[in-house]
């Protein structure tokens, strides 16, 4: 019998790891399998840039890279910073003047792709109450621009121009007033297939609008790829929204 329990205990059972309990109201943290780890393997702390910068930065002196390069690369392509308010007053000038190759470049954009549509139906292309208003007040006018921008690192944003032209100025208020009011509608893009960003939808988080008589021109802009900041989708949205009609 005691030959048996001294087999018994050098047996290499493996010990159960038991889970610590949470708290009432803790939640888990989910686990990130795409979380970065150091040279020693430890996982490194999420939310900062600067911290996949300076990784980038041991990585390349240790592979006998240039270590500026290699943090500049690293935080360029995290994010498409916005520019200087300079370039950004160059490229609104470029874009009233209806030269968007130019407008873009100044945003150190370049246009990939575009379609324009022009005399589509106001109420059938929104949603909302803004088509509620379009059935009320019939607009004479509606052209759509719909376009691509890319930086060099290859931050993909979609863009969409509205052009809609209102019997008087005063319909023209009252249609800038309510669309700029989130979430009472708007006037929606006409194919976002063109895109060629599946599933894609504009949020509406990105827009400009401004009021010119009877014309009520509308721009929005969202990412398709990347992590452009939100500054600089407005910028994009600012120069587009000076855009003049097709």
């Amino acid at each position: 019998m005691i030959l048996v329990l001294a087999v018994f205990r050098q047996l290499p059972f493996r010990q159960s790891r038991i889970a610590p309990r949470l708290d009432s109201g803790a939640q888990r943290v989910p686990f990130n399998p795409n979380q970065p780890r150091g040279p020693d393997g430890k996982w490194i702390k999420k939310g900062s840039v600067l911290g996949a910068a300076v990784l980038a930065t041991v990585v390349a002196a240790a592979s006998g890279g240039d270590v500026v390069t290699s943090v500049g690369a690293g935080l360029d392509a995290a994010t498409t910073r916005s520019v200087s308010d300079a370039d950004t007053a160059n490229s609104k000038k470029a874009a009233r003047n209806g030269d968007r190759a130019e407008a873009w470049r100044r945003l150190t954009l370049k246009e990939i792709r575009k379609e324009i549509k022009n005399d589509l139906r106001c109420a059938v292309q929104s949603f909302g109450q803004v088509q509620q208003f379009f059935l009320r007040h019939p607009c004479d006018k509606l052209d759509q621009l719909l376009f691509v921008v890319q930086d060099k690192n290859g931050n993909t944003i979609a863009g969409s121009v509205t052009w809609v032209k209102m019997p008087s100025a005063e319909s023209a208020t009252q249609l800038g007033r309510l669309e700029d009011t989130y979430g009472s509608g708007d006037v929606t893009p006409f194919a976002t297939e063109i895109l060629e960003a599946g599933g894609f939808r504009f949020t509406g988080k990105h827009y400009r609008s401004r009021l010119d008589g009877k014309l009520v021109v509308i721009a929005e802009t969202d990412p398709i790829k990347g992590h452009p900041s939100d500054a600089f989708l407005k910028q994009v949205a600012d120069v587009a929204d000076v855009l003049p009609p097709p």
